[in-house]
């Protein structure tokens, strides 16, 4: 399905959307101007802000200290890479998103990673693997029935014993209400978007399935972004509240799952 921009624009102002919940619409995130969240990230101030910043230290911190070879996949426009690559040797970004990966590669072309217009199959097409792999908000953005199948493909990309750190909703949380907002609100429509709804039993379940060993999982955010705005040290302070108290009913999960060691490197296990 094809849609012009001033038909989703449309569309999109009436609140309606000719998009069903099944389908993976590549089209629509030509729609996000490039280089929109990366603008949000670097002005270092308010609710977005806050949330990448938050979201970016949580898959740091379940990132190896040992991984040399890092690959991002949904990359979008090159800020995880961009503030953090320096710490691997080699640093890859692909994105679907053409728009995307030309602002990633005319802002970050300084910091050593390579960013590419591509997806999961042309990486193992090619036999290339990673000692690390991040998926941060992507995975939402698949129907169910492409899961396993991307699940299959993150995995071969990955040395045995190597580590994938997800990020994504948690729909057993106040997220459905925050995305109601935003979606009717803010410039990007995530009900459309977000075709699978995770929640982190759901989201476990799934990548065992899929054969990995899950190491971490937490959630974070209920109302600490929303601080942001007025202090980000009163956020950060409440954010570890909410933890504390509500460890699982975070706006979003982070998991960090392991593809086995004890499998051949281009293997199924």
């Amino acid at each position: 399905m094809t849609r012009d921009d001033s038909e989703w624009q449309g569309n999109r102002r009436s609140g309606r959307s000719d998009v069903t919940k099944s389908e993976f619409n590549p089209e629509l995130y030509d729609n996000i101007a490039p280089g929109y969240y990366d603008y949000v990230y670097r002005r270092g101030r308010g609710v977005q802000w806050f949330w990448h910043l938050r979201r970016f230290q949580r898959v740091l911190d379940y990132l190896p200290s040992t991984a040399k070879r890092l690959l991002d996949i949904g990359c979008g426009p090159g800020t995880f890479l961009g503030q953090f690559s320096d710490r691997y040797e080699r640093a890859v970004g692909i994105d679907i998103a053409e728009g995307q990966v030309a602002h990633a590669r005319r802002n970050y072309s300084d910091v050593g990673a390579e960013f590419r217009v591509a997806d999961l199959r042309d990486l193992t097409a090619a036999g290339e693997q990673f000692d690390a792999v991040v998926s941060i908000e992507v995975i939402e953005h698949l129907p169910m029935s492409d899961v396993q199948p991307f699940l299959a493909l993150v995995r071969s990309v990955l040395r045995p014993g190597g580590t994938v750190v997800f990020t994504t909703p948690n729909y057993h949380s106040f997220w459905p209400i925050i995305e109601w907002l935003i979606s009717v609100r803010g410039h990007v429509d995530y009900r459309v978007q977000h075709l699978t709804h995770f929640n982190p039993s759901m989201l476990r379940r799934e990548l065992k399935h899929a054969g990995f060993e899950i190491e971490r999982l937490s959630t974070f955010f209920i109302v600490s972004p929303f601080l942001a705005g007025v202090s980000p040290r009163l956020a950060r302070f409440i954010g570890r509240m909410e933890e504390f108290v509500l460890p699982l009913l975070g706006s979003e999960i982070a998991v960090k799952a392991v593809r086995p060691s004890g499998e051949s490197a281009r293997g199924d296990g």
